[in-house]
């Protein structure tokens, strides 16, 4: 959902993808719901650094965050052992790669 503004999101709720222009060059980056949580930064420390991500390497001033579009979103994150994983789809795939017919080949890939 569009934001407000650019510091219109919770930290460790939402993902937030930005968008701007800055000298005839359009800039775009994403971090994830997680990451500024983890990292232990602000709002605006995130800002910061999804701005530095983007590849703007310029002072990042009052006019450059008042440019900013900004996106926020949720996720989920499920975790699965690999027993779970090749129980939900299905099949090993381990064993479909060991019962190719270039069998040979992944042993002297995996070996060199």
């Amino acid at each position: 959902e569009d934001c407000e503004d650019c510091l219109d999101w919770i930290v460790g709720v939402h993902g937030i993808v930005i968008h701007f222009d800055h000298d005839s060059k359009h800039y775009s980056a994403t971090f994830l719901p997680e990451v500024a949580a983890e990292q232990g930064w602000t709002q605006k420390e995130a800002i910061r650094s999804l701005v530095h991500k983007a590849g703007h390497r310029h002072n990042l001033t009052n006019e450059l965050l008042s440019k900013i579009s900004c996106t926020r979103y949720q996720s989920s994150k499920i975790q699965l052992n690999y027993v779970e994983y090749v129980s939900r789809l299905g099949k090993n795939p381990i064993q479909d790669v060991e019962n190719t017919s270039n069998k040979k080949n992944w042993r002297n890939f995996f070996s060199s």
